[in-house]
């Protein structure tokens, strides 16, 4: 059986489908994978199917080669009609905007969101995705992961986790595997790859800060990564507590599929045999090292839920709730200097880093054209940000006195940064002063009243860890 469900989201269309295969001669344990969700080799469309494996297969491989439009619509409808055992999904874009078509029963419906196969285990779906309360396991932690070369449109990320979650607890197994997302919008097709994760029961024994392990089978623990290969070369598909997964590579319209066994490092070392290039999976079996930064990420009930360790793209998670149940949200960027170059916009101004990362240049749009700019080398930026600091500071609306806080607040730790301490400068501050270098800002000046300053002192004293001299 199958689950296919896909929808509109402004300009865009989102499929996400599972990619078991169970049912006539296939029993349950020999369980096979099939993709199930195609983009067109114009990649201004998707297709995806739900049905007889062996047709809906061959239809999606030859409708890829077609170009995206209501020719290729056609010729979808009258497959269907040969062949009534599959039903069809064909989402496109075009000048005029974003259409989703369903194709089954004899004929094509345009619509805005739909499902195709299994009936049953879309009303089981639609429960998980509508359901207002996290159902998590008991005292561990759920983490899912989703990211693409732009933001992953609420609709596609929750129908993920939905999908995700309908594995989990639909015991009769007729759907299942791993999901399978993919984004249209008119600048083509993105997979929107993932990573999922369950942790063993940890947090009866944790105390705040607790690294996040991968979870075990025998505690009930389950992880998935799915990434993509290449640019729509394949997929890379692993699972940390089967210690294995597969390569899916495309070769033209046909996909070949590769079981590797092993630890994510043997894994990957595998991978690059086969392929003679890395692959990118999102667990791993060796100590991140100290992070390059840390983000910490507030809860639902706004207080600090978990921290997330970055260097580069590998990630690293701490628990620092463990006496409530949370859920909290965070946004990473993973291709920084790609998003700067492409230009952030506030209001009427547009500011855009240099390819080669040297100046950053300031526009006036309107009416969606630039009518001035002006470029900044690094020293001028950090002229204009000390004076716009100054003017920030300036305004009647004041800084809050705590730490940022709120449902779904982040806070970017820098970490191990240089510090600089001097007497007081001025003979009527009486206090030591402080400065830390912040990456972005520069260097930030603090005075601190003496009893402020001795009380900082004795704070970190009694809790900072001895370290071992060299």
């Amino acid at each position: 059986m199958t689950l296919l469900v896909a929808g509109i989201a402004g300009t865009s269309v989102w499929m996400v489908s599972d990619t078991v295969i169970v049912g006539g001669d296939i029993p349950l344990r020999d369980r096979q994978y099939e993709i199930k969700v195609r983009p067109s080799l114009d990649r201004m469309a998707l297709i995806g199917f739900a049905g007889d494996q062996h047709h809906g297969a061959r239809i999606l491989s030859s409708a890829t080669e077609s170009p995206a439009g209501y020719r290729t619509l056609g010729a979808l409808v009258a497959e269907h009609l040969q062949y009534p055992s599959v039903d069809l999904a064909y989402g496109y874009t075009d000048e005029n905007g974003a259409h989703l078509f369903r194709i089954a029963q004899g004929q094509a419906q345009q619509l805005a969101a739909f499902h195709i196969g299994n009936s049953e285990a879309f009303d089981h779906f639609q429960r998980v995705r509508h359901a207002t309360e996290i159902d998590p396991a008991p005292k561990a932690v759920e983490i899912f992961i989703q990211g693409g070369p732009i933001p992953i449109p609420e609709p596609l990320h929750i129908a993920t986790v939905a999908m995700l979650r309908l594995f989990v607890e639909r015991q009769e197994r007729d759907v299942g595997g791993w999901a399978l997302p993919y984004l249209l919008t008119s600048e083509g097709f993105f997979f929107c790859g993932y990573a999922y994760s369950v942790s063993d029961p940890i947090l009866a024994r944790a105390s705040p800060g607790s690294p996040v392990p991968h979870g075990t089978p025998e505690a009930g623990g389950f992880g998935l990564s799915v990434t993509e290969l290449g640019k729509d070369e394949g997929l890379v598909v692993y699972w940390p507590q089967l210690s294995g997964g597969y390569l899916f590579v495309r070769d033209g319209t046909a996909i070949a599929q590769k079981k590797i066994a092993g630890s994510p490092s043997e894994f990957k070392e595998a991978a690059l045999r086969i392929l003679g290039r890395p692959v990118d999976i999102w667990f791993g079996d060796k100590a991140l090292g100290r992070p390059d930064s840390v983000t910490v990420v507030t809860g639902d009930d706004g207080k600090p839920a978990m921290a997330i360790g970055r260097r580069g793209n590998n990630l690293s998670f701490s628990v620092l709730n463990t006496e409530s149940v949370f859920r909290s949200k965070a946004s990473l960027n993973f291709n920084p200097d790609r998003k700067m170059h492409d230009g952030l916009s506030i209001g009427n101004l547009k500011i855009e880093l240099a390819e080669d990362s040297g100046s950053v240049t300031l526009k006036i749009i309107r009416d969606g054209n630039s009518i001035a700019q002006v470029s900044l080398q690094a020293n001028e930026l950090e002229k204009l940000l000390a004076h716009l600091a100054e003017m920030r500071a300036a305004m009647p609306t004041q800084i809050g006195l705590e730490p940022p806080a709120g449902p779904g607040t982040q806070e970017l730790v820098v970490v191990d940064p240089a510090w600089r301490t001097n007497f007081s400068v001025h003979s009527d501050l009486d206090g030591i002063l402080m400065r830390l270098r912040h990456l972005g800002f520069g260097w930030l000046t603090f005075l601190l009243p003496h009893h402020e300053a001795r009380s900082l002192g004795d704070w970190l004293s009694r809790n900072a860890k001895e370290t071992p001299r060299a």
